[in-house]
């Protein structure tokens, strides 16, 4: 799922009238938005009719006939034309009816009004009803930066997009040079964070990727931007792009002028007359067309005026320069890791959102209660057995430590850009010193735990004094960078199983998250508080109190994008 990505995945509906025994699936990419428009494509799967045009009787020869028809089809026309659909993004609830066709792909544009108004990542969620059956899905939506009031349209070769054998062909050698000079030279009036948006046209199913395409670009050096990806029958793919980019017209109509850089040389002005002027879309003009294509598959471009309009610097604002890992703190995970695939931890939801954009992200396990040293250690070689290039650690809560540690004392300094940590309990815990001292022998979880044979030093290196110590013998590294954020919640937004927590350690030590508190987050340059409890800041929503509504997507997705804003 990419970050704006118009195909679905995954095995083909039934075809219209099929009995589906499977639930209700709802399958939404993550949508896009303006300041007052929302676009959301997706697929529904497993659709069944109606009760009511259901069979009503079972007939003693229906055993042989599955569901009492033949081949458990039913009449023509069975499945329900339209579908209820519900967005609900940063606590507002918006809704329509959309049209289903046959392949269960749907098109939803909603009228909106976001309450705090911003730009960047919201988490969204989704709920669909047909009659009875219902179906959600959760997702993220992406509404871009408007400096400058311009954004960049670009329509990618149909040839390179429309298989996936042939999107590494957008690195030709013969090819690449003279679009990456467009793509890269500077003019004066083009604000560097205006956002861009590839449209590529690809099969109803296979094809490329999202992935691919953001591979391929982010090799060539092209500037950050969404894929758009225009599913088309074979010889509509044209139409297929001209429609998207009335689409990106509609959105933008209050809030954008689009700039079109087409790439496709079967693409001509007659096919525009979608495009015409009208009040209800936004403004376009051509930066320029692709003069020919010669016999190795390379194109010439033509400028349509006499001086290159540049786009945003490579990677600005979307694609960090170095690989980003995430570290999990102390029994984020399970203590059972030989049950568990690699590579995969309590901020692995961010996968696709990140990978899709052309970001490598790496997702370690270590032990869930051992000790900084032990932990530290297998992060090190972990992110050493995946990539020597320096990385980007963000980490929550005990993660930060083993960062610290690995960084400090096992020869990483080199090889690592920056530090971002999140409710780190880099001075330590009370809570630590308090569950030591009154649970450790009444209730005595440490006791059995290391009766099976499992670490428990984790525990005991949260205590204050011994953060005291580890920050003495463990300085900050001069070539890396370090940021902190810190966890700052009333009583009322905390999970229950962390009130009490929370009340202990409030006349301690001040604003907290329920585990860890703000003083004792902060370290390197403090970027700001989280406002949300301890277990509700990792995106795997373990342990949530009922109705929260913070943006944990949003919020780890905006922190790599300020990485990139910063050069890291």
């Amino acid at each position: 799922m990419s970050t704006f990505a118009l195909v679905g995945s995954g095995a083909p509906l039934p075809p219209n009238g099929t009995l589906a025994a499977a639930k209700l699936q709802l399958q939404v990419e993550d949508a896009l938005a303006s300041v007052r428009r929302l676009w959301i494509r997706g697929q529904v799967r497993n659709l069944i009719p109606p009760p009511d045009r259901l069979p009503s009787k079972r007939r003693w020869w229906s055993r042989w006939k599955k569901n009492g028809h033949p081949n458990g089809q039913l009449p023509a026309g069975a499945l329900p034309e339209k579908v209820h659909l519900e967005a609900r993004i940063s606590g507002a609830t918006w809704e329509t009816d959309i049209a289903l066709p046959a392949d269960g792909r749907f098109d939803a544009l909603f009228t909106v009004d976001f309450p705090q108004d911003r730009p960047g990542w919201r988490t969204a969620r989704y709920r669909l009803s047909a009659g009875p059956q219902i179906a959600e899905a959760c997702g993220v939506v992406l509404r871009p930066v408007t400096a400058g009031n311009k954004a960049t349209v670009v329509f990618l070769p149909i040839e390179y997009t429309y298989s996936s054998t042939e999107v590494q062909q957008l690195v030709n050698p013969k090819w690449a040079p003279r679009l990456n000079e467009i793509l890269q030279s500077v003019a004066p009036d083009r604000e560097t964070h205006a956002p861009v948006f590839y449209l590529a046209a690809v099969p109803p199913s296979g094809g490329c990727s999202s992935t691919e395409l953001a591979l391929a670009a982010t090799a060539l050096g092209w500037p950050g931007g969404d894929f758009v990806l225009l599913a088309a029958e074979r010889g509509r793919e044209v139409t297929a792009l001209a429609e998207g980019l009335e689409r990106l017209r509609w959105l933008f109509a209050d809030s954008l002028e689009l700039e079109l850089l087409n790439l496709e040389s079967t693409v001509t002005p007659s096919l525009f007359s979608l495009a015409a002027d009208r009040s209800d879309r936004a403004t376009i003009r051509f930066l320029a067309n692709p003069e020919e294509m010669n016999s190795h598959g390379g194109h010439r471009l033509r400028l349509s005026y006499n001086r290159i309009i540049s786009l945003r610097p490579s990677r600005a604002g979307l694609v960090p320069r170095h690989p980003v890992v995430f570290c999990h703190g102390m029994l984020a995970f399970s203590m059972l890791k030989m049950q568990i695939p690699d590579n995969l931890n309590c901020f692995s939801a961010l996968r696709e959102i990140l990978r899709e954009r052309g970001i490598p992200v790496l997702f370690p396990q270590v032990p869930p209660t051992s000790g900084v040293a032990e932990r530290a250690e297998q992060l090190r070689e972990q992110i050493l057995h995946w990539t020597r290039e320096p990385v980007n650690l963000i980490a929550h809560s005990m993660g930060g430590l083993d960062a610290r540690h690995m960084i400090a004392r096992l020869g990483m300094g080199d090889h690592v850009a920056s530090l971002t940590t999140a409710s780190t309990p880099h001075r330590g815990s009370y809570l630590a010193d308090w569950f030591l001292a009154n649970y450790r022998q009444r209730v005595p979880l440490l006791l059995a735990l290391e009766a099976v044979g499992i670490n428990v030093d984790g525990f005991k290196d949260c205590r204050p004094s011994v953060c005291r110590k580890f920050n003495e013998e463990n300085p900050d590294h001069p070539k890396v960078r370090y940021f902190s954020y810190g966890g700052d919640v009333p009583q009322s937004r905390l999970s229950p199983f962390l009130r009490r927590a929370w009340n202990i350690l409030t006349p301690v030590e001040g604003p907290n998250d329920g585990m860890v508190s703000v003083a004792a987050a902060r370290w390197g340059e403090y970027l700001g508080p989280i406002h949300a409890d301890h277990f509700a800041q990792t995106p795997d929503a373990t342990f949530l109190r009922d109705g929260e509504d913070f943006d944990s997507f949003g919020f780890f997705a905006n922190l790599v994008e300020e990485l990139a804003h910063r050069g890291f």
